[in-house]
């Protein structure tokens, strides 16, 4: 018998050494090959590979049927095309290697993302349409179920506090002292206010059970249906790791919280009798370089929301609760959001005494998902640091979110920069927006929420050169005001005086349509870059704060004739390398704060005298923006560079929050890096509330702040909420994920042909299911289904065993499936035939490459990603060669176990003996 090298590869084919297959008895050689030689089993060099991705790179295509070789005569055609496709895939892995390199330049990456992503579209197409015979492929995943991961929250019947206690039976900190409050439940149109005052206790212990029964006794003396109950909350284990073992500890004790059941069709409020003022800091904690280099990613930063309570005197100060870090006085509560979010650009407090805030995010954040590395994302939480909602822009590539506003009656306006696809934004801008020569770089945009969180409209304006939208203010009417700069001309605009020019512009809501309308557009600056950092509006007048060629410089529009004329500006002098950090109205006068190394500022008398380094300053000025007797500017700082990141103006008092350097104005030290808080009364030149601190690893770096004069009270100490119950979220899946009007992905039933899913604005789970259901010619089972937490979530099935789904993803930019967290592939049913799983719909074996979702090299973790799953997708290839191998073997040609189709690891003696072949077909064939 003549042994070759082609029997050789046939031979080793057959069995798997590696310890995964399932070999045992016997075996024979067979007299003659039934598949041709796979292409791996010729190792691929390195200048294979290199011409492979230069041809690529030049636009070739990567899968030629005609390149793939078959040395057996009348092979089925499904070798050629597998091989093809494996040679494809190759190709795809080689360019990913080249992406991971550590010194690629950046110019050569996005040119291997790009062919990368032609690549992946390629190989989609031919999978679609090659045709196999006794198989077939997917680009995306097989499946017997899809479910989405989008948890829509059905409207909650109860609420629960933070942990009070973890003794039922004894007193709770939280209780003792002057603790009144009331309980406002309405039903039917009609209040019913009830008092709930813990000194009726009288010498009653101040526990739990006491003060729920003395509650539910009040409640239950109106008739209403609403209760408190004592809600448990199970201790958790504790791990950590030592000496590089993981060590658990018994969990640890259960604690005990407070349950309001809300009443059968009954809404339920809370107040005080007494409140004091809250300010909301938004502040980073952590050391962002602990090993002191920069060319090591070893932050450890994470972001936190701090409440303070203000005034000690009308409401006890909040007490420490056991095990907080880093506790001040006055402290109500710091909580760490969570890794996602990476940046808090701006804070605001709502007419209802929630607060809204402005984050970018780089990941999932309450459930939400995102598409692409970085987005923007409007968290409301409510007095008591509890979150109410999270909304999310739904940007493709990266949004940065930089200006919020918050109207009278509820509306929200976020402002910012983004690049790359946004389904269902209006768009005024020169570049297109997401594509065409300037895709690069960043667009302005603005998005309006309704009172409820829902999205009302988004508008998309930019010039050919990166532009961003910082400041957002609403005029009387609801108008919405935005206030940006640009490095070229933008929309409707006049030419640019240098470098960064900032802009005004306005939008007012149709009321027919429901879309924005554009009324404005201007342009202003110096010959140097300009930065706005402030906006607010003035009956008919706009006034705006920003730096220009290093200058503070005010600016007032007058609008009343609907196009924006400069009536006034001031030049408040040099910086000298300070910022300004923002901008409000107050009594007549403008508010304008910032840092400065320049004590002798021209914002009118000087009340309070710059200490040294750089200084916080705040300046009252009038608002016409004219020279004035009451004009007057304060700094607060010590020796060495204080700089404000935040202002926020109430009650006359200007409150600026930022980072302390050395020494403060009776401020010890108490971290490395500290966080500073102060009231200033600008025109007495006083400093009135203050407060130093710091965070984690000591060090804290406020970024905003918000402030509510009425907003603490003694709920904060019980972890209840001061005004309405919030329980109920909007059920729209743009509002509860990512997804936006217009996003799509496709349906495709057995044989059928694909039909087109596309999202709308009021989407909801409900909707979407008879959507799914009439585009897959009602052959697919959709379910809608209740969890015991009662989130909902949709499943996707076959409605039977003879039929199969296909979904398919949305064109980039604006594919729905990854939003709602479904997998682009097939969806089948499964039998078992001698042992095997195979499709219950008795065609071709099905494989699915994975390689449906989004992978990119947008940074080192998706481009090893993405090498992972096109490295998966060649074994996938591999997997379908050996089982048509395996079908068209007879069975006296394989070992007795195989045969068999027996599971388990490779006995030794197996190996032993293939190894033994292995080295005799070597030395036949000259191999050794």
């Amino acid at each position: 018998m003549e042994i070759t090298s082609q029997n050789q590869a046939y031979l080793l084919g057959l069995f798997d050494i590696s310890g995964s297959g399932g070999l045992g008895g016997g075996m024979s050689v067979p007299a003659k090959p039934v598949a041709p030689t796979p292409p791996w089993n010729a190792p691929t060099t390195a200048a294979q590979t290199s011409a492979a991705v230069t041809a690529a790179l030049a636009g070739h295509k990567l899968i030629d049927e005609n390149a793939a070789k078959l040395d057996l005569a009348g092979a089925s055609a499904d070798y050629r095309k597998l091989f093809a496709l494996y040679q494809g895939l190759g190709t795809l892995t080689a360019i990913a290697g080249q992406a991971s390199a550590k010194s690629i330049l950046p110019i050569d990456k996005t040119r291997l993302d790009a062919t990368f992503a032609a690549g992946l579209s390629e190989v989609a197409a031919y999978v679609a349409s090659a045709g196999f015979d006794k198989l077939r492929v997917s680009d995306g995943v097989v499946s017997g179920l899809e479910k989405t991961q989008v948890s829509v929250p059905k409207p909650s019947t109860s609420y629960v506090t933070p942990p009070l206690t973890s003794a039922i039976g004894s007193e709770v900190p939280a209780f003792l002292g002057n603790v009144k409050f009331i309980i406002s439940v309405k039903r039917v149109g009609t209040t019913f206010n009830v008092p709930i005052d813990l000194s009726a206790l009288g010498a009653q212990p101040r526990t739990l059970s006491n003060v729920i029964a003395y509650a539910n006794s009040q409640l239950a003396a109106t008739g209403v249906e609403t209760r408190l109950v004592a809600q448990r909350i199970p201790g958790q284990p504790r791990s950590f790791q030592s000496g590089g073992k993981s060590i658990t500890l018994p969990p640890s004790a259960d604690e005990w919280a407070l349950k309001v059941a809300v009443g059968t069709s009954e809404t339920v409020g809370f107040s005080a009798p007494a409140s004091a003022g809250a300010v909301y800091v938004a502040q980073g904690i952590g050391d962002p370089d602990p090993d002191h280099n920069p060319l090591t990613a070893d932050g450890r930063t994470q972001n936190q929301l701090v409440k303070f309570q203000t005034d000690t005197v009308a409401v006890d100060a909040p007490p420490q609760i056991p095990g907080q870090a880093n506790f001040v006085d006055g402290r109500v509560f710091a909580h760490t959001l969570g890794p996602e979010v990476k940046t808090i650009r701006a804070t605001k407090v709502g007419a209802d005494g929630s607060v809204y805030v402005l984050a970018d995010i780089t990941g999932a954040t309450a459930g939400q998902s995102i598409k692409g590395a970085q987005d923007v994302a409007l968290l409301k939480y409510d007095t008591a640091g509890k979150l109410i909602y999270s909304r999310t822009l739904g940007a493709s590539n990266t949004a940065t979110g930089l200006g919020l506003a918050v109207s009278a009656d509820g509306q929200v306006a976020v402002a910012g920069a983004l690049k790359g696809a946004l389904s269902g934004a209006a768009e005024g801008a020169l570049n297109s927006g997401a594509t065409g020569s300037y895709a690069a770089y960043s667009d302005s945009f603005v998005t309006l929420y309704d009172a409820n969180g829902q999205e009302q409209w988004t508008e998309r304006r930019g010039a050919k050169l990166d532009d961003e939208a910082s400041q957002v203010a609403f005029g009387a009417d609801g108008t919405v005001y935005v206030a940006g700069r640009a490095r070229s001309v933008m929309p409707g605009a006049g030419a640019l005086a240098g470098g960064y020019d900032s802009y005004i512009e306005a939008f007012k809501t149709n009321a027919t349509t429901g879309k924005p309308t554009s009324l404005f557009t201007n342009t202003f600056g110096s010959a140097g870059d300009d930065k706005p950092a402030g906006l607010v509006v003035d009956g008919t007048s706009l006034v705006t704060a920003g730096v220009e060629s290093g200058h503070a410089v005010l600016r007032r529009f007058d609008i009343s004739s609907g196009v924006p004329v400069q009536s006034s500006v001031r030049d408040l002098g040099d910086l000298q390398g300070g910022d300004i950090v923002g901008l409000a109205l107050d009594a007549g006068q403008v508010v304008v704060a910032g840092s400065t190394a320049n004590g002798s500022l021209s914002a009118g008398t000087v009340t309070r005298a710059k200490s040294g380094g750089v200084d916080a300053f705040a300046a009252r000025i009038d608002a016409s923006l004219s020279v004035s007797a009451g004009d007057a500017v304060a700094y607060y700082g010590g020796a060495g560079n204080d700089r404000a990141t935040s202002l926020a103006v109430s009650g006359g008092q200007v409150w600026i929050g930022g980072q302390a350097g050395s020494d403060l104005p009776g401020q010890a030290p108490v971290g490395k890096k500290d966080g500073f808080l102060a009231s200033l009364d600008v025109a007495a030149g006083t400093i009135g509330w203050s407060r130093r601190f710091t965070g984690k690893d000591g060090m804290a770096s406020p970024t905003a702040i918000a402030v509510d004069p009425v907003g603490a009270s003694v709920l904060d100490r019980i972890g209840l909420p001061s005004g309405t119950l919030n329980l109920a979220d909007s059920q729209r899946l743009t509002a509860q994920s990512s997804l936006r009007a217009g996003d799509q992905f496709s349906v495709k039933a057995s044989d059928g042909v694909a039909k087109t899913i596309t999202i709308d604005e009021a989407e909801t789970y409900d909707t979407l299911a008879q959507k799914i259901r009439r585009a897959s010619g009602f052959e697919a089972k959709v379910t809608v289904t209740t969890d015991l937490n009662g989130e909902r979530q949709l499943s996707i099935a076959p409605l039977n065993s003879r039929m199969t789904i296909q979904l398919d993803a949305g064109k980039a930019g604006q594919d729905a499936l990854e939003p709602l967290g479904l997998k682009a592939g097939v969806i089948r049913e499964t039998t078992l035939i001698n042992g095997l799983s195979a499709p219950a719909d008795g065609k071709g074996m099905l494989y699915g490459l994975g390689l449906a979702a989004p992978l990119n090299f947008s940074d080192a973790v998706q481009t090893q990603h993405a090498l992972s799953q096109v490295s998966s997708a060649m074994g996938i290839v591999r997997s379908a060669y050996r089982d048509l191998v395996a079908a068209a073997t007879p069975k006296s040609a394989l070992p007795a176990a195989q045969a068999n189709k027996a599971s388990g690891p490779v006995p030794q003696y197996l190996i032993n003996q293939i190894a033994n072949y292995q080295a005799a077909l070597a030395r036949l064939t000259g191999g050794g």
